[in-house]
């Protein structure tokens, strides 16, 4: 029997793997908070960014783009944290005194939407593993989920292959992990590992799959032999730029040579607007890449800088998109957009939020634009909760993700401390692989 996790400890999943937290430093030389305070251009001539040609012009600034047409705005092993390397996620404040009354009240506001939910654990019998990985994501190695009557960790179970809705989400070919592609299992090449990296979880936290023994280590090495040239690579490149080293060089299972400057590369030849999530995703696959090489003080050359200066273009875009009531467009990066339809907003602005506050330096994040949106999506989170009306797992999954990294970086609300946090309710015990204190 699997042993219950994080009503043990919350960390049970194991909180930063390498060293470096998937957000950037304002301190470390992004420059950021005169950027986004620029005043707003003209709606007429807002344009979709566009990414910095390769190689010939890679040291100049990025072009403007022509505007986009037809718009009008652009389980028993313990884990545990690596004690060693990790380190704390940048802050805006740490004393409760430095954070001014309406500050104050968004917390508030931010903490009650966040347990609401929270408590509120999906029934595996009722979702697939495309949806337990979607619950998964929101709260990451936090996040409890209910099977047969009993809490049990996410993470615990989908790395265990424990099934949901009769589906399990891993195989084994030729001895190697698979991860099922298809409706019900993962949505896109490397989603799993990404969700994984998302949320923390160490490359030596276990995984069973039809009795065989493996670690994150081995799903890693599987999701290297599996790039592919001109392919949607944006959840490898999520997983990869926080699992492996920014100069990591690997063969795939073809003998072509790969590497982390190799996927941003590919990447960047690719659509944003179109892409998984109107293109949330993509950015987000850049911006690890981007904030690790920012966290470990590395200089920016090559691939790596055509994605920062596309990031950069990208956060001056957004708010070009920001409706008056903080929400963000309902057509993604396409251009402005303001359907009235609540879960449609959930949807585009939970995402789009997602990517921003992961993304941005930690001295951009109380600027009252990021303040403004942060405050509409928690209230409509809530909002839809008291009206009873059901949110779809997958957008409720990244909108929830958005608010929690923002509690994290902003309040120091940690991920693995949420049962003190959110003033988690008694729960049963359950069989997921157990944590050190």
């Amino acid at each position: 029997m699997l042993r219950r996790s994080l009503s043990i400890c919350a960390v049970m999943a194991a909180l930063v793997h390498a060293g470096w937290s998937a957000t950037a430093d304002a301190e470390q030389g992004r420059g950021a908070s005169s950027r986004i305070g620029r005043p707003l251009s003209d709606p007429a001539t807002v344009a979709v960014p566009e990414a910095v040609p390769d190689e010939a012009t890679i040291n100049t600034d990025a072009q403007t783009p022509p505007d986009l047409p037809g718009t009008t705005a652009p389980g028993t092993q313990p884990a545990s944290p690596d004690s060693g390397t990790t380190a704390s996620p940048p802050t805006s404040s740490s004393a409760e005194e430095q954070f001014s009354p309406s500050m104050l009240a968004l917390r508030s506001k931010v903490r009650k939407c966040l347990s609401t939910y929270y408590h509120e654990p999906i029934q595996v019998a009722d979702h697939s593993p495309w949806g337990i990985m979607h619950a998964l994501i929101a709260y990451g190695v936090d996040t409890e989920i209910l099977s047969n009557g009993r809490n049990v960790n996410a993470v615990g179970h989908l790395c265990f292959n424990q099934p949901g809705r009769g589906m399990q989400l891993m195989t084994l070919n030729k001895q190697r992990i698979e991860v099922r592609i298809g409706p019900g299992y993962q949505g896109h090449s490397g989603q799993f590992l990404a969700m994984l990296a998302q949320s923390k979880v160490r490359t030596d936290y276990p995984i069973r799959i039809e009795g065989h023994e493996f670690t994150v280590a081995d799903l890693i090495e599987s999701e290297k032999l599996g790039c592919r040239t001109r392919t949607e690579l944006t959840f490898k490149l999520i997983g990869l730029s926080h699992y492996l080293p920014l100069d990591a060089q690997w063969k795939n299972d073809l003998g072509e040579p790969w590497s982390i400057s190799r996927l941003i590369k590919e990447e960047l030849a690719q659509n944003v607007v179109g892409s998984a999530c109107g293109g949330t995703h993509r950015m987000t696959g850049f911006s690890y890449a981007v904030n690790k090489t920012i966290k470990l003080g590395g200089e920016f050359e090559g691939q790596f800088l055509r994605a920062k200066k596309f990031v950069d273009s990208y956060h001056e875009y957004i708010f070009k998109l920001q409706n008056a009531d903080g929400s963000f467009s309902t057509n993604w990066f396409e251009g402005r957009g303001e359907a009235p339809e609540a879960k449609r907003r959930v949807e585009t602005t939970g995402h789009m939020l997602e990517w921003l506050v992961c993304s941005l330096a930690a001295d951009e994040l109380q600027d009252p634009r990021v303040v403004k949106s942060v405050d509409y999506l928690s209230g409509l989170l809530l909002q839809l909760a008291k009206q009873k009306q059901t949110v779809e797992i997958g957008p409720r999954g990244h909108a929830i993700h958005g608010l929690a990294i923002y509690a994290d970086r902003v309040f120091g609300d940690r991920p693995g401390e949420r049962d003190t946090v959110l003033a988690r309710k008694a729960a049963t015990k359950s069989d997921s692989p157990p944590a050190k204190r």
